[in-house]
């Protein structure tokens, strides 16, 4: 039997007998709305080097409140090693291995101003036993000079950082990228300066690896010497630089090689090639491979409509050995024989209903971490042996909601009436006739570089299944702007927010009017943030009597509100996309895009929802339109919450919300479609 037909056979039985990456099926009943709100209990599991141990975020409820711990499980029995609760409202962000026994890990705080968790910026290292506890890095000036402090944290300069990842050969070092706080205020400051430090997690020693004078760069690292920075100038082109060794000075690529787009991936085990994603013509991203300066480009691989959007790669020396571009379902393009390749090959030949991928691999590559998702399942998790061919399950990130009780999210492309050839996905109300449905556009947040999937995962794709479980059909269309088609497609939906956008949504619902599955006469538009924008523009935009109602959550009403209030406007980046996208810079386009600008035109119920405390919309947004609506005798319904951000973070609050939607939907839209006997 082949190395392919025997690692299938295994799989499958393996995880088919434990009831893991089941088949949708008819009969079950729809999740509740709590289902819905529910939290996961498990995430962002890491396979330490050895493969012996994985260790996992937890999130669990006392008594009403939120409580997080990192847990580390042994493997391959799941046998629990520790449990190591945060301090009080305090939960892990993210986890990295740096040795067999210690991690790294970024921190998240819940406050008294928002119930969604904020990053501290704070950098924990601890043993996996809970020993050895350590602060390495903090931009807090107190805890930099706490008695719990590394000494060595004054090194680095004050600012945000990230884990940027590992040595190849783990030894208890760790990247950690710092972008300092300009030294000066001012809507304009900027520090121009971003560096790359290597950290050993148990000293606390550090080394600076690079450094370049730009805000918000990355690096790549090679044999412990970063050897790529890139990243975007205010006038958001981007820029690419290279440098043969650490005493060198650094060299920015033409822009001959650059083009629209290139970002550095890694280095080629001989230290001869760059691997890189990219297209310099703005179409599809692509994998290349290239010379170190980037000539002698070859493509790896490559779609004509969807970028690549992941690769999979062989343990150390790393090699590719897949690409994968989200073309409807994700298409995978297998590169060479490699054993990864046919593991890789026959995981998803063995469950055509999902995509399978690496999430995470021993250092010797013998112990691989799969996961799965599907349109129906948000993850199921398990552990693969190469030496036996052997998969285990583990865990499923929602295991209280089954498959069966999930609506299918059909691809669809169409030619919209820009000429411009537009993707997205019709999710469809399960166990119902699927023809004139009523109607339901949701349009995802960003809106630039931001797209659609097929597998659920976001809060706009799992939202598309909360309604479709209740009898609606959701279209989702990739409008112009949108990530996932290279850079020429998101710079297409640059200060077409209230335009270009709003007419490739209704492109969309025409096309699922077309095929017969939406009823014309029943259609809402439903979305948060941009989608909240959405909601409230395109029943201005949309010819009269094309909505019914609107949802909007978290939504922009007024960009002026955006240019003087939002916690966009902080940062360079912020300010950039302020401008180039919502046009703050342009008084008369920011009056014609506004929604407060015309309730007049603002003929559709409407259900605000928003969140009192939300830096990045703020809550005036919904308090003007609701005081404007209200002037001009038009229908709404209104719900805020305190503490709550950019969108609902506390369970009941979204139990809450859920409830008030269903009952506004069947209200204005009328009731989902009956399940089919």
């Amino acid at each position: 039997m082949s190395i392919v037909r025997s690692i299938r056979v295994a799989a499958a039985g393996a995880l088919l007998a434990a009831g893991v990456f089941a088949t949708a099926s008819a009969g079950a009943a729809a999740p509740t709305d709590a289902d819905f709100a529910r939290h996961p209990t498990l995430g962002s599991p890491a396979l330490s080097p050895d493969g012996q141990y994985l260790a996992v975020s937890v999130h669990e409820q006392e008594n009403g409140e939120n409580s997080y711990a990192l847990a580390v499980l042994h493997l391959p029995d799941l046998k629990p090693v520790s449990k190591l609760k945060m301090n009080a409202t305090y939960l892990p962000l993210d986890i990295t291995w740096v040795d067999n026994r210690r991690l790294v890990l970024t921190t998240g705080q819940e406050t008294g101003f928002a119930e969604q968790p904020a990053a501290t910026g704070d950098i924990l290292a601890v043993d996996f036993d809970g020993a050895h506890k350590r602060l390495l890095y903090s931009p807090d000036p107190d805890k930099r000079s706490s008695i719990g402090a590394m000494r060595t944290i004054l090194d680095m300069p004050i600012g945000f950082a990230q884990i940027s990842g590992t040595p190849t050969k783990a030894n208890g070092h760790f990247y950690l990228t710092v972008y300092p706080y300009p030294r000066r205020g001012g809507a304009d400051a900027q520090a121009n300066k971003t560096l790359i430090y290597d950290i050993d997690s148990r000293s606390g020693s550090v080394e600076e690896i690079g450094s370049i004078d730009h805000d918000g760069y990355d690096f790549i690292v090679h044999d412990g010497v970063a050897r790529y920075a890139y990243g975007e100038d205010n006038n958001l082109v981007e820029h690419v630089y290279y440098r043969a060794a650490k005493d060198q000075p650094w060299t920015e690529l033409p822009a001959s090689v650059v083009g629209k787009r290139l970002r550095p991936l890694t280095i080629s085990p001989d230290g001869r090639h760059l691997y890189a994603i990219g297209n310099p013509d703005g179409g599809p991203d692509q994998l290349t491979i290239s010379n170190l300066d980037g000539s002698g480009r070859q493509v790896l691989a490559a779609n004509p409509r969807a970028s690549i959007a992941g690769v999979e790669w062989t343990p150390a020396p790393h090699t590719p050995v897949a690409a994968v571009a989200l073309d409807g379902k994700p298409s995978i393009s297998y590169l060479g024989d490699s054993r990864y390749a046919a593991i890789l090959k026959s995981l998803n030949e063995a469950f055509p209903d999902h995509f399978v991928d690496f999430a995470d691999m021993s250092e010797d590559g013998s112990t691989i971490l799969v996961r799965a998702v599907s349109d129906r399942d948000p993850g199921t998790y398990a552990l693969f042996d190469t030496a036996t061919s052997n998969l285990r399950p583990l865990y499923q990130v929602l295991p209280w909601i089954k498959a069966e009780q999930l609506g299918e999210r059909r691809p669809f492309w169409f030619t919209a009436s820009s000429g411009m050839e537009l993707g997205g996905f019709i999710t469809l109300p399960p166990h119902r006739v699927e023809k004139n449905l009523p109607t339901i556009i949701l349009p995802h947040g960003g809106p630039l570089g931001v797209q659609h999937a097929w597998a659920v995962g976001s809060w706009d794709d799992m939202e598309a299944q909360f309604l479709a479980t209740r009898g609606y059909a959701v279209v989702q269309v990739n409008y112009r702007g949108s990530g996932g088609r290279g850079k020429n497609f998101e710079d297409a939906g640059k200060r077409q927010m209230g335009t270009g956008m709003m007419q490739d949504m209704l492109d969309a619902l025409k096309w699922a009017e077309q095929q017969g599955y939406s009823d014309p006469n029943r259609v809402c538009v439903y979305g948060a943030s941009y989608g909240g924008y959405a909601a409230y523009f395109l029943p201005v935009y949309a010819p009269q009597g094309t909505l019914k109602c609107s949802v909007a959550i978290a939504g922009v009403t007024d960009i002026r509100v955006q240019a003087e209030r939002s916690d966009t406007r902080r940062s360079r980046a912020g300010r950039n996309f302020l401008r180039e996208a919502w046009g703050m810079d342009d008084p008369a386009y920011v009056a014609a895009n506004s929604a407060i600008d015309h309730v007049d035109k603002f003929n559709v119920p409407v259900l605000i929802v928003h969140g009192e405390d939300d830096p990045r919309v703020p809550v005036q947004n919904a308090r003007e339109m609701r005081a404007a609506l209200e002037k001009a005798g038009k229908p709404f319904e209104y719900m805020t919450r305190p503490k709550e951000g950019h969108g609902f973070f506390k369970e009941q609050n979204n139990v809450d919300r859920y409830q008030l939607t269903e009952k506004f939907l069947q209200k204005y839209l009328g009731p989902g479609a009956p399940v089919a006997d």
